[in-house]
């Protein structure tokens, strides 16, 4: 069951990825970079294949994922975000955590090597925030990746408290642990689903039409 889960989400990310490096270069910034987004969660499938096949310590592609995913994710939300003073924000932001990461892997370099709940939190958490205040944009604007900001703002949420709670949960139930788990990849099918329902409402078209001329 876990195999398949699993097997669904790589799919489903590989052709939203293919999708949408299609329409790449017909469409605006914001696109370009979650196309960047997608490319990178597949690059992370994929090495973490490789990595458990070759029988090879995986974990520290898990803090490549969440450190690109906060940064290609905030650079996405200061394109869509209108507001000055939340462009800076997240760019003020950002910085700060590059910064205070660095200096805990060189501080600590034991914590490449292990689940970091620290970088997890503080890389997932402003990114519900940012997507949370460009809903709140999007009820006086053009609603645009708004099938996106639905399924990852979900997402996000879940897989957050997953992943906060998963050595807990694997210490004192391993059972329920897995069922935890196999809930994060269905809420990562939904999600690209729901980003494969953006391409197709408001973008394919637009690459057909361009194809026509």
């Amino acid at each position: 069951m876990d195999n398949f889960l699993s097997t669904i989400v790589v799919i489903a990310l590989t052709i939203n990825c293919i999708l949408y490096f299609k329409s790449f270069f017909n469409n605006e910034k914001a696109f370009k970079i979650f196309s960047f987004y997608l490319a990178m969660c597949l690059f992370t499938e994929f090495m973490l294949r490789v990595l458990i096949y070759y029988k090879y310590q995986n974990l520290i592609m898990t803090h490549f994922y969440f450190i690109m995913q906060f940064l290609l994710l905030s650079y996405f939300y200061h394109e869509l975000l209108n507001n000055k003073l939340k462009k800076r924000l997240i760019r003020y932001y950002a910085v700060f955590m590059i910064v205070v990461l660095i200096f805990r892997f060189v501080l600590f370099p034991e914590f490449l090597m292990q689940f970091d709940l620290f970088e997890i939190f503080f890389t997932c958490f402003p990114i519900i925030i940012y997507a949370i205040l460009y809903f709140y944009q999007m009820l006086e604007s053009k609603k645009k990746f708004y099938l996106v900001n639905i399924g990852l703002t979900i997402y996000l949420f879940g897989s957050t408290i997953i992943f906060l709670t998963g050595n807990i949960i694997n210490i004192y139930s391993p059972k329920f642990a897995r069922s935890c788990w196999r809930f994060n990849s269905l809420l990562c099918i939904f999600y690209h689903v729901m980003v494969f329902i953006e391409w197709k409402k408001n973008y394919s078209k637009i690459r057909a039409n361009e194809s026509n001329l």
